[in-house]
């Protein structure tokens, strides 16, 4: 009989960490992840680009719901590569912080709806565009600038996996320093085409990303 009992107790035992084990939930658990993104860009001068790109990063949840929450995120790392018939895209950024919240609707399957906030930085190459005052003035072939973006995101979850949409929208500035110019003889003043070439430009992308959190 007392054996019978000890079966019993280390059944049972098992039986409740079995269960635990069945409850634990991989989505809203902290982690680090790695996410890649295929995807398009389009800025004031380009329209179409595609390209590839990566995504390094962490996020903690908060709270004991076992249906939705909020989080913190931190991206450590994002850099894309996009190309076009004349036009090299490169866009990068490091530290971003961000808000994260996810909903689970059944064991270990939900979704992720998040929003961070950076400042990234754009190069392009083979740029050419004539400005609004002078025709016969081309704006350089390269472009490096930067700026504040802010970057939406949802992604279907299903146990450490994902898969979903990742956006970008920001107004970059050139870095352009240039003091050259022209002088225009019919109002007897030297004109910098650095004012032309200083430009402010729309930056956004709409990307899928695949990924994984460990």
């Amino acid at each position: 009989m007392k054996n019978i009992f000890t079966l019993l107790a280390i059944c049972l035992f098992i039986g409740v960490n079995a269960q635990d084990e069945v409850i634990e939930s991989k989505l809203i658990k902290d982690g680090f992840y790695v996410e890649s993104l295929i995807g398009t860009v389009a800025t004031d001068y380009t329209d179409g680009n595609t390209g590839l790109g990566l995504k390094l990063g962490s996020v903690w949840y908060f709270g004991e719901d076992n249906f939705w929450r909020p989080g913190f995120k931190t991206v450590w790392f994002r850099g894309a590569t996009y190309f076009g018939e004349e036009e090299f895209i490169l866009q990068a950024s490091v530290a971003n912080v961000g808000f994260a919240s996810i909903f689970e609707f059944k064991h270990n399957l939900g979704l992720e709806a998040n929003i961070n906030f950076g400042y990234n930085l754009v190069y392009i190459d083979n740029d050419t565009r004539y400005d609004n005052y002078n025709s016969r003035n081309p704006y350089n072939e390269e472009f490096s600038g930067g700026g504040i973006f802010i970057n939406p995101e949802i992604k279907f979850r299903y146990k450490v996996l994902s898969i979903g949409l990742d956006f970008v929208f920001s107004k970059v500035k050139e870095f352009n320093t240039d003091e050259e110019g022209y002088y225009d003889y019919n109002s007897d003043t030297y004109i910098s085409t650095n004012i032309f070439l200083k430009r402010k430009t729309p930056f956004s992308a709409i990307n899928l990303t695949i990924g994984a959190k460990f």
